[in-house]
C-alpha cells in the first residue's frame, strides 16, 4: 500500500510535540526543586512561563494535526 503524502510530516509533528512535551515536564521538575531549595522568585516566575509556552505548543500542535485531518 502507498503512504500517504503528509505521513513524513506527521511523523515530524508528533516527534516536535512530545519533545516539547519532555521540555515542559523538565520544567516542571526544575520548579519542584527551585521551590524545595529556595531560590528566588523571579527564576521561579522565569520557568513557570517557559512552562506555559511549552504547554501551549502541544495544544497548537495537536489541533493543527487534528484540522488537517478533518480536511482530507
Amino acid at each position: 500500500m502507498d503512504k500517504p503524502k503528509g505521513s513524513a510530516m506527521t511523523k515530524l509533528l508528533y516527534t516536535g510535540i512530545g519533545l516539547m512535551a519532555a521540555g515542559t515536564v523538565g520544567i516542571l521538575f526544575a520548579v519542584v526543586m527551585e521551590l524545595i531549595s529556595g531560590e528566588p522568585i523571579y527564576w521561579l516566575v522565569m520557568k513557570l512561563t517557559a512552562g506555559l509556552f511549552g504547554i501551549g505548543g502541544p495544544l497548537v500542535g495537536v489541533a493543527i494535526a487534528k484540522r488537517g485531518g478533518k480536511a482530507k
